[in-house]
């Protein structure tokens, strides 16, 4: 009987992406929950493969083998205490920073705790071994496959993120015996791309770039935006809680709404900050999505993230300011017009909270600060657009009800000279 590579999902996208991201030394203590990785870790064929019985020895290993080739290093073994083994070994690397990619295999989480023999938690860990750990379940379907990509792609970042470390992938396994797949389906890979790595040339066609919640942008920041914007023809799109206000600042709120033409055919999302209140989803729009944030965390808003940028906003665009120019058509204008047209079609409004957004937008007066409450307020103000002079923001970070009043009471404490303005529910104002 010829042997291929394991009919089970998880252990397909795991050798997939191991040959992604070129890690290729492997040191295996076999056992039966990891007996299938090691067949087709064998069929494949890409890899330097050795075995040792005992998992202290082995993690030992890795750590020479991970500091001598200045490459990172996969442990793989079983269920039961095997694991255990490898403690000694990994806190020598995690004090040593060396990239120590830890696979164990495991049953069925779901036999924790019900006398099912060889089943350990491995949920906790020391500090000092593993600077990630993650779970990959049973792969059933698409959303599970994605999500098994995107932690197996994370664990292996963790491995040079922040001066590196080991990492390590929990694998469960059905114990299939099957070995008949042949080739190995496309994953998504996503590379982490630090300060003094090579960049990527930005793709052609359109870029848009969205902020979700953020601090505000001081002027040296948003120049470098606004110069990128102008050399690649981008727009930023927007809501209140964005904290930028340069030249390509556009709200999306009222342009996903009515699908305006503008967003047809974005090539590229690049997204900054964090979580935003903005529910009209821009990643539709875009074919890739690039993220840039300082703390060097994989988060896939949009299930279409290909590139995570481990640097400030400012150094991102300053790098590309120059690079890989692309004029054409003014992007921002056909945005704003398309928003100036829909925004002339609004039907007449009843009294409620967007015609309340609607009529008081443009009559806050100017370098005020006004807060939002989450959900209905703050999104009926996104669809208007306030003075470029006005600073606004939401808790949007919990996403809950709760302390939104107080939140502008604790500032309007720092900033007394300023004029304050809260829009709340009335449920949330006794909160």
């Amino acid at each position: 009987m010829n042997t291929h590579y394991s009919s089970e999902k998880g252990i397909q996208i795991l050798v997939k992406l191991l040959k992604e991201h070129h890690i290729k030394r492997v040191i295996t203590s076999p056992g039966g929950t990891n007996m299938m990785l090691n067949a087709s870790l064998m069929y494949d064929g890409s890899f330097e493969m050795y075995s040792s019985v005992d998992e202290r020895s082995a993690a030992y290993m890795a750590c020479g083998m991970a500091e001598e080739s200045g490459e990172p290093v996969m442990i793989t073994c079983t269920g039961a205490t095997a694991a255990r083994n490898y403690m000694p070994g990994l806190t020598e690397a995690y004090y040593r920073k060396l990239p120590i990619l830890v696979v164990t295999g495991t049953q069925d989480l779901r036999r924790l705790g019900n006398l099912y023999d060889q089943v350990t938690d491995r949920s906790v860990h020391p500090n000092d071994i593993l600077t990630f750990s993650t779970y990959i379940p049973t792969v059933r379907d698409d959303k599970d496959a994605d999500s098994a990509a995107l932690k197996i792609n994370q664990a292996i970042s963790a491995l040079t993120l922040h001066g590196g470390g080991p990492a390590h992938i929990n694998l469960e396994t059905v114990y299939s015996r099957d070995l008949s797949v042949t080739c190995l389906s496309p994953v998504k890979v996503v590379k982490r791309i630090s300060y003094d790595d090579e960049l990527p040339t930005l793709p052609q066609g359109r870029i848009a770039i969205f902020i979700g919640s953020h601090r505000t942008f001081t002027e040296d920041a948003t120049m470098s935006i606004d110069r990128f914007c102008e050399n690649h023809n981008a727009v930023v799109f927007c809501d209140h809680t964005s904290g930028y206000k340069g030249c390509f600042r556009q709200l999306d709120a009222l342009l996903s709404l009515k699908g305006a033409k503008c967003l047809d055919n974005i090539r590229l999302l690049i997204h900054l900050g964090e979580i935003s209140g903005d529910h009209f989803n821009m990643g539709a729009y875009a074919k890739e999505v690039w993220r840039v944030n300082k703390d060097g965390q994989l988060r896939d808003r949009y299930g279409k993230l290909t590139y995570l940028f481990e640097m400030s906003d400012k150094h991102f665009f300053e790098s590309y300011a120059n690079k890989d120019c692309c004029p054409g058509i003014s992007f921002i204008q056909e945005c704003r017009a398309d928003y100036n047209k829909m925004y002339d079609e609004l039907p007449e409004l009843p009294l409620s909270n967007i015609w309340m957004a609607k009529t008081l937008a443009p009559k806050i007066p100017e370098s005020s600060i006004i807060h939002f409450g989450i959900l209905t307020s703050l999104r009926s103000w996104n669809f208007f657009e306030v003075s470029n002079s006005i600073r606004s923001a939401s808790n949007v970070g919990g996403f809950g009800t709760d302390g939104i009043l107080s939140s502008l009471l604790g500032a309007s404490l720092v900033n007394p000279n300023k004029l304050h303005f809260c829009v709340i529910g009335d449920l949330a104002f006794f909160l």
